[in-house]
């Protein structure tokens, strides 16, 4: 535990660095823009981050399973391979959503008249998904235990995103640059990602996936593509609470709106970072538990990495309360003061999502992924639900309301299935391991 909470601080320090450099870049924006721009801006990301996460595979989940079971077998060609395999989804998923998002803006502009100016801005930011190609590269570097550089990686492409708004911002430019300054950081970030991933390849003994033989790659790792599918859809149905929110509320209400609560959750995603975290600290080492039938380790991984991240988000809460408002206007401008409600309401939903995000990746080292996507399913229903009804009465606060049913349902059904799975009683293969152990 004390190894796990060490990368987990690590990559706090990163991602916390990260965020508020994040957070200097959408002021700079915020006061370039204002709130009307800024709103398209956002509703522009939203459109990009949708399609990629319906289509793109987030196929390091899949690959850390198998690399887990594939480790003691010690054959570096396998493993190429089944990195290959995860890179080759990742391709697919990538030239797929960047056409896509080109379509939705075609076709959003006239259904819901947003501003002409959102097909320019989600162009721009197709080149961004297109590059985006870091699910393998993810899957290395998890496995390897490079946590320290994975969260530096987003600390570089983070600042050189804060520098160039900063250029732009003196330099009194629009709506474009500052979408093609978003687009230019995240390529750096993907670059990076996979330019050491590819090192640490190499050096651990790893032949290049991009030299691997292709052929009958479904054959040498059965139930690979069905569980990238499975975990690709619950992905795509988080992406309608998470992404597609912000372009219901435009649709909803207006684009400034939309500014105010993508502004809102961009601040609440530092919280939301945490358990972002800590899933990619514990998910390989659940993996690896599971397959070792570790159950009590399994068991006080979970509860302790519950306990902190209530503690995490409920300070963050209590500070948001007492200070948010007028750090909001000190760092955005006045005009931007409505998003203080939202984000206190988007970060009970955070706690109760977090909560969640450890009996999530527990569940998918018990290789329950289909659970995972029925809950995702039947909490995304009530997301819509609560989002149709509650954003034409309250604004958009109300798609805050909908994230707290969402994490409250959530959290619930993740925890009675896991729970109820761990209090099963053992397999006789179980009970004759800890036999032979113990002899």
């Amino acid at each position: 535990m004390r190894r796990r909470i060490e990368s987990v601080l690590h990559l706090m320090t990163g991602n916390v660095g990260n965020a508020f450099v994040m957070i200097g870049s959408i002021a700079l924006a915020t006061r370039a823009l204002g709130p009307e721009a800024f709103g398209i801006l956002a509703m522009g990301l939203a459109v990009g981050r949708v399609c990629e996460r319906i289509v793109r595979f987030e196929s390091w989940q899949p690959l850390v399973r198998y690399v887990a079971s594939e480790e003691g077998a010690s054959d570096p060609e396998r493993l190429s391979r089944l990195y290959l395999f995860g890179l080759i989804l990742d391709v697919i998923g990538a030239v797929v959503a960047a056409l896509l998002s080109m379509v939705v803006a075609l076709a959003l502009v006239p259904l819901f008249d947003f501003p002409a100016e959102l097909v320019t801005v989600v162009a721009i930011y197709a080149f961004a998904i297109l590059l985006n190609l870091r699910g393998m590269a993810s899957a290395v570097l998890r496995m390897a235990g490079m946590f320290r550089t994975m969260a530096y990686i987003v600390f570089v492409a983070g600042f050189l995103r804060l520098l160039l708004a900063f250029i732009f911002f003196l330099a009194g430019s629009g709506l474009e640059v500052f979408m093609a300054v978003w687009t230019v950081s995240q390529i750096v970030d993907a670059l990076l990602f996979n330019y050491i991933a590819f090192r640490q390849l190499r050096r651990q003994g790893t032949p290049s996936p991009l030299r691997a033989r292709v052929g009958n790659l479904r054959r040498d790792f059965p139930g690979f593509l069905g569980f990238a599918f499975t975990t690709n859809a619950s992905s795509a149905l988080r992406t309608i609470t998470h992404e597609a929110d912000t372009l219901i509320v435009g649709a909803l209400t207006d684009s400034s709106s939309a500014g105010f609560y993508h502004l809102a959750k961009r601040m609440a995603k530092v919280a939301m970072q945490c358990g972002e975290m800590i899933q990619m600290v514990i998910y390989p080492d659940l993996a690896r538990m599971w397959a070792d039938r570790v159950r009590s380790d399994f068991r006080k991984t979970i509860l302790g990495v519950q306990a902190l991240l209530a503690g995490i988000i409920g300070a963050i809460l209590v500070g948001t309360i007492l200070l948010g408002k007028p750090l909001i206007a000190f760092a955005f401008g006045v005009a931007f003061t409505p998003a203080y409600a939202i984000l206190v309401a988007h970060l009970v939903a955070v706690l109760l999502i977090l909560h969640s995000a450890p009996s999530r990746s527990a569940l998918l080292a018990m290789n329950r992924p289909t659970y995972v996507l029925a809950t995702a399913a039947v909490s995304t229903v009530v997301f819509l639900a609560v989002a149709l009804h509650a954003i034409p009465i309250y604004g958009a606060i109300g798609a805050s309301y909908a994230h707290i049913a969402f994490g409250a349902l959530t959290a619930v059904l993740l925890d009675l299935a896991l729970w109820r799975q761990l209090h099963l009683r053992d397999s006789p293969a179980e009970r004759s391991d800890r036999l032979e152990a113990g002899s």
